[in-house]
């Protein structure tokens, strides 16, 4: 294909797939997606193969994606679709791990009227999906205390959301009847099938204004161009066997996380065996999560500016023992799963460090740390849910300090401080860097971040803690010191479990320090 034309392609599909995440972001009801953009929105080919994703898109669903839509089709092969469908799912080891994300992929089938002389029957030309975190999914409060996924609300095995174009009553019913915010949820229920829709509507413009039959062509000359890139840094690196690990603080014990990367002219293997078992509560990963947090840091490395397709992802394999902390099996609690997949990348990171020394990164003060909170006012039969997201220091590299309280690496963006005091009875204290709380080294590790807020919630405010890195710190790199570990204080006291559920009464104040980076290189 003329280099020309697919530059002009390549950029028609992100465009499409950033108005479709435009979509989703301007017309979800829950702060999680408004604001924190927890969400994907990508464009596939007929082989479930990514092609292209929305700019906003976080790594952990770009990812699992392509895994999701072959398991959706596993249950609706491709000839059984027909246009309007929308296929959903949350089940973790289909979809993104968790129970909360909604997975939606939608066919889109070239209206019959464009094919002169082609018959009646519609053509499947590609497949767009929606990935958004729901702000609520039933069962207890998200949390990462559970023991099996069944405790942790209700699962929606691979299902026709909609056929040919009509809403499927009945599970919208029992979604409804089974989450705390009913309106919140149905509004980003719908806000993911108006994504979906743009995403049609704009890529049959495209192929119609070009006179494309599909984006087949379009398709392999773009992961055509994304190997090569790929290869050309990957073959820089020492063909061999690279070993890195991670520990993090776990539930009760520590977890150890190792990946032994097999390195060779033309891939890379990922092999987690030798990582910790996996445990009784909801820290454990699924494979999907597993893979798309193991490629993504490569996808730093090797090709950061080219946007993710298949080009790239096919060019890694992902090995995680059934049965570990990494690739846990059903019905594991899986709530909290971030807490184990966002350190992923540090192992990586750490195995290649005597190679790519100039492109590595010291382990950063992740994962996110996520904070439900939920109140019911019985006497005035009032209630009210939200989620708040933080993110610690990022680590240093060779050229730079790490950045403070950023989200690497989800990607999930800070929850600004007026709009969480207008959606939930509480009032901010402080927001600030927590000083000095990055590794030391030859370049500092970032800082992470001191966040306090009173409760004025008039009765019990139960708050639920995903935390970690609270006892073990981010390690730096390559000599680098490591970060500060981070706290959790209710009322200055250490909280009992800061993995926990925490019950807040009027005028109470929880403080939350959040971890530093790990620093690089020797001071």
């Amino acid at each position: 294909m003329n280099p020309i034309d697919l530059e002009i392609y390549w950029n028609r599909l992100i465009a499409i797939t950033d108005e479709a995440g435009a979509t989703l972001k301007r017309t979800s009801f829950s702060t999680v997606v408004r604001e924190s953009n927890d969400f994907a929105c990508v464009l596939l080919d007929t082989k479930a193969r990514l092609v292209a994703q929305s700019t906003l898109s976080i790594p952990g669903f770009i990812g699992t994606a392509p895994l999701s839509l072959q398991g959706m089709l596993k249950v609706f092969p491709a000839e059984q679709l027909q246009p309007g469908d929308i296929l959903f799912t949350n089940d973790p080891w289909i979809g993104t791990g968790h129970l909360p994300d909604a997975t939606m992929a939608a066919p889109i089938f070239m209206p019959p009227e464009a094919d002169a002389g082609a018959g009646a029957a519609p053509r499947l030309v590609a497949f767009a999906i929606a990935v958004a975190h729901l702000s609520d999914i039933g069962g207890r409060q998200w949390s990462a205390d559970a023991n099996e996924m069944f405790e942790e609300g209700i699962r929606f095995p691979v299902i026709k959301l909609a056929e040919q174009g009509r809403i499927n009553p009945w599970v919208m019913q029992m979604l409804e009847a089974n989450v705390r915010l009913p309106q919140q949820v149905r509004g980003d229920i719908e806000a993911q099938m108006g994504a979906l829709r743009v995403a049609e509507r704009r890529l049959i413009d495209l192929l119609q204004e070009y006179r494309l039959p599909d984006i087949r062509e379009i398709a392999e000359a773009i992961f055509k161009a994304s190997q090569e890139a790929a290869l050309r840094e990957l073959r820089q690196i020492p063909p061999g066997v690279y070993v890195g690990s991670v520990e993090s603080d776990g539930w009760d014990e520590r977890v150890r996380i190792q990946a032994t990367l097999t390195v060779t002219a033309d891939g890379v293997t990922i092999d987690y065996s030798g990582s910790t078992a996996q445990v009784r509560y909801g820290i454990n990963e699924t494979f999907n999560h597993t893979y798309a947090y193991s490629i993504y840091p490569f996808k730093c490395l090797l090709s950061p500016g080219i946007p993710n397709n298949d080009g790239f992802t096919r060019l890694f394999k992902v090995i995680a023992p059934e049965g570990s902390i990494v690739n846990a099996r059903p019905p594991a609690a899986v709530g909290a799963r971030h807490l184990i997949g966002h350190q992923l990348q540090a192992a990586v990171f750490e195995a290649l460090a005597p190679v790519m020394p100039d492109k590595v990164q010291a382990d950063s003060g992740t994962p996110l740390w996520s904070v439900l909170m939920r109140g019911v006012d019985t006497a005035k039969g009032t209630s009210f849910s939200t989620i708040l997201f933080f993110n610690g220091g990022m680590g240093a590299m060779r050229d730079r300090d790490g950045p403070p309280a950023a989200g690497f690496p989800a990607n999930i963006s800070n929850t600004p401080v007026e709009v969480a005091e207008t959606l939930a009875p509480i009032l901010f204290q402080s927001k600030r860097l927590a000083d000095d709380s990055g590794g030391s080294g030859a370049r500092h590790g970032g800082w992470g971040q001191v966040v306090s807020f009173q409760s004025r919630w008039p009765g019990r405010l139960r708050v639920s803690l995903l935390t970690d890195r609270t006892r073990v710190p981010a390690k730096g790199i390559l000599g680098g010191e490591p970060g500060r570990t981070g706290h959790v204080l209710c009322n200055g006291q250490p909280v009992e479990n800061p993995k926990g559920v925490v019950d807040l009464q009027e005028g109470d104040v929880l403080e939350l320090a959040l971890p530093g980076g790990g620093g690089y290189g020797k001071s």
